[in-house]
C-alpha cells in the first residue's frame, strides 16, 4: 500500500513541460499509482498486457517493457529538476521494480550535507585512485586506443547515439548446413552460396527429397571474416559517445527485437534476413540473382549493378546504405553489399571521420541538406578488399513515414 500518497502528485507530473505529451507514458505513470495503491504490482507480463496490448509477451525475447519504463524515470526525474524542484513530496519508481513510492523530499541543510560528505569521499577517491590511473596509464600509453569525443559526422549517427533507446548490431551471416558423402563414407559441413536463410534450406530439400536422409542443418553458422572490422569501427563510434550497444547474428534474430532498438545491420545482402524487406519500398530493387536494379529517372533508364571480377583480386562491387524509420520510432541504420567488399566499405563511410564528413558534404550539395532518412548506392573497386575507391551512385531522401515493415 501507498504511503504519504497525494492523488494531485501523478496529475500534476503529467501536465508539466518536462513531462511531455505522451499519452502512453501518461497512462503508464497512472497505471502503476493504481496498481501501488492497492499493493498489487504488476509484473513485465501483465504490464505488457494492460498497457500495450500484447497478450503474448516474453520478458527474455523482448526489452520493450523496461525501456519504456526507463524513458518514464527520465521523465519523472527531469519533472523534479525543473517544475517540481521545491515539491515536498517527490514520486519514485526505484530501479528492479515497478512499485511507486512518495517519499518526502530532505530539507535542503540535511541534503547538502550529505552532498558534501558524499562529495569528499568522492574526492578522496579519486585522489588515491589518480596515482593508480596514472601509472597504468603511463605503461599502457603507447597501446591503448583511445576514442575522440568529438564524432566528425555524427549528424548522421545522432538518432541512435542520443536516444535513450537500445542499441543493437545485427551481424549478416553464412548459413551452413551437415551433408552425409556416401562415396567418402563422412560428413562434410557445407556452405551454399545460394542457400542463405533456414527457408531456403528448407526450400532445397522440397526440391531435392532424395536428399532428406543425407542432410540436416546446424545450430551455428559462419560469420564473414570483415565481421570482426565492422565491430572494431562501430566500438570506435559508440564509445566515443558513450553509448552500449549489444550484438547478434542474423540466424540468431528475433524479429520481436525489431520494435524494441535501434539496430544497425551489417553484411551481404544476402544475409539480411527479414531486413531484405526493405527492398519492397526502396527505389533500388535486389533481383534473386544478386543483382541491384535502380530506374534512373533523369534519363528514363533502367540501370543494373552487379559485382564483377575476382573478391580476392581487383574487383568492383556495389554497396547500399540506408538509414530509415523502424516501426517503433525507432530507427534502422542498414550497410550491405553484394559481396562482403562493399558491405565493409559502405560501412567505412559513415565511421570513418573523414569519410563522413565528406558524405555529409556531399548530402548538403545534392539534397541541401542532411536529411533524417535516406538511402545511398555505392560503387566500390580495389584490389583484394584493400586500396579500395568509393563512388556515389544514386542518393534519395527518404520518407518519414515507417512504412517499410508493412506488406507491399
Amino acid at each position: 500500500m501507498l504511503e504519504n500518497f497525494d492523488e494531485g502528485i501523478p496529475q500534476k507530473i503529467i501536465n508539466s513541460k518536462s513531462f511531455g505529451k505522451s499519452k502512453t507514458y501518461s497512462n503508464l505513470l497512472l497505471y502503476l499509482v493504481d496498481c501501488s495503491k492497492t499493493g498489487n504490482i504488476p509484473k513485465e507480463t501483465t504490464i505488457a498486457s494492460d498497457i500495450f496490448g500484447k497478450s503474448t509477451f516474453d520478458p527474455g525475447e523482448s526489452t520493450l517493457i523496461r525501456v519504456y519504463l526507463y524513458n518514464l524515470r527520465k521523465k519523472i526525474a527531469d519533472y523534479y529538476k525543473n517544475e517540481g524542484k521545491n515539491d515536498e513530496m517527490v514520486l519514485e519508481i526505484p530501479k528492479g521494480g515497478y512499485e511507486v513510492h512518495f517519499v518526502k523530499r530532505q530539507p535542503k541543510k540535511v541534503e547538502q550535507a550529505k552532498k558534501y560528505y558524499r562529495l569528499s569521499l568522492i574526492l578522496l577517491a579519486l585522489l588515491a585512485s589518480s596515482v593508480i590511473l596514472n601509472i597504468w596509464g603511463w605503461r599502457q600509453q603507447d597501446t591503448a586506443v583511445k576514442p575522440s569525443g568529438t564524432i566528425p559526422g555524427k549528424s548522421l549517427w545522432v538518432d541512435i547515439l542520443d536516444d535513450d533507446i537500445p542499441a543493437l548490431v545485427v551481424l549478416g551471416d553464412l548459413f551452413v548446413y551437415n551433408e552425409f558423402d556416401p562415396n567418402l563414407n563422412m560428413h562434410r559441413t557445407i556452405r551454399d552460396p545460394l542457400i542463405n536463410s533456414a527457408k531456403e534450406f528448407e526450400n532445397f530439400i522440397n526440391q531435392h527429397p532424395e536428399m532428406v536422409e543425407r542432410t540436416n542443418d546446424l545450430s551455428y553458422a559462419f560469420l564473414i571474416r570483415n565481421s570482426a572490422a565492422w565491430i572494431k569501427s562501430l566500438t570506435r563510434l559508440f564509445l566515443a559517445d558513450d553509448k552500449n550497444f549489444n550484438i547478434r547474428v542474423m540466424s540468431r534474430f528475433n524479429p520481436k527485437e525489431l520494435q524494441d532498438h535501434n539496430i544497425v545491420v551489417v553484411g551481404m545482402l544476402k544475409t539480411f534476413g527479414l531486413f531484405i524487406n526493405y527492398f519492397n519500398h526502396s527505389k533500388f530493387k535486389l533481383t534473386s540473382d544478386s543483382t541491384i536494379e535502380y530506374y534512373d529517372e533523369k534519363v528514363q533508364q533502367l540501370k543494373s549493378y552487379s559485382s564483377i571480377g575476382n573478391a580476392d583480386s581487383y574487383h568492383t562491387d556495389y554497396g547500399l546504405a540506408a538509414k530509415i524509420p523502424g516501426p517503433n520510432n525507432n530507427v534502422i541504420f542498414m550497410f550491405g553489399g553484394l559481396w562482403d567488399t562493399a558491405a565493409s566499405q559502405s560501412l567505412k563511410n559513415f565511421t570513418d571521420p573523414l569519410l563522413s564528413q565528406q558524405l555529409e558534404q556531399e548530402m548538403k550539395n545534392e539534397l541541401g541538406e542532411v536529411p533524417q532518412y535516406f538511402e545511398v548506392l555505392f560503387e566500390v573497386s580495389g584490389i583484394d578488399r584493400m586500396e579500395l575507391n568509393t563512388k556515389i551512385l544514386h542518393l534519395h531522401k527518404v520518407s518519414a513515414t515507417p512504412n517499410v515493415w508493412d506488406p507491399k
